[in-house]
């Protein structure tokens, strides 16, 4: 199963459209430090905002930023739809948001198996754009290319609680949080790699 097949099994990571605008925050919107590290086959971003703190398939402590934020919401988003069989729940209870939607995904998930790295068109993430940003929520459209250059756009909503990010999956899910996109819009921020 490709990883945008299982991010719609994953019961969707899209948050509900709102007219909130984006707060303006001195936080930075670009993560500094930035390197890479494999996990599940994939690379994830790791930067000076987060995670701080990788135990087994859960990531975690990421600064309450923008940059935070947005970290947050690419980790969770991969490791709620790779964590292996045994791992899974972990994620689900310290990375997911408590909820109907949280509770959705881990009967839809705990009727898959994976037990191996993600070998089959494996995506590199190019970045992310942040749709709004408050100190208790954000929303990020993650940006990601496959091997048949094919861009892929994936809504997520994170928010914040006592002990950091988690991400928000929505009840009912209305729409598949991942779309094709031509292109990555030019305001993305993206993720360089060395």
């Amino acid at each position: 199963m490709t990883l945008a097949a299982l991010l719609t099994v994953a019961t969707g990571c899209t948050g509900a459209d709102t007219d909130r605008t984006s707060t303006t925050t001195a936080a930075p919107l670009v993560p500094s430090g930035l390197s890479w590290r494999s996990w599940q086959g994939i690379e994830l971003p790791v930067a000076l905002q987060g995670p701080r703190l990788i135990e087994g398939a859960v990531a975690s402590d990421f600064d309450r930023s923008p940059a935070g934020a947005a970290l947050a919401a690419i980790h969770a988003t991969v490791r709620m739809s790779l964590a292996p069989d045994g791992q899974w729940p972990q994620v689900g209870q310290r990375m997911l948001a408590p909820g109907p939607g949280r509770d959705k995904w881990a009967t839809a998930r705990a009727q898959v198996s994976i037990t191996a790295p993600a070998s089959d068109s494996v995506p590199t993430i190019l970045g992310y754009t942040l749709a709004a940003y408050t100190l208790t929520e954000a929303r990020v459209d993650i940006y990601s290319a496959y091997t048949d250059h094919s861009i892929t756009r994936n809504r997520s909503t994170v928010i914040w609680v006592v002990d950091g990010w988690r991400l928000l999956l929505p009840d009912p899910v209305t729409e598949s949080p991942v779309t094709a996109v031509d292109s990555a819009p030019a305001d993305m921020i993206p993720l360089i790699r060395p």
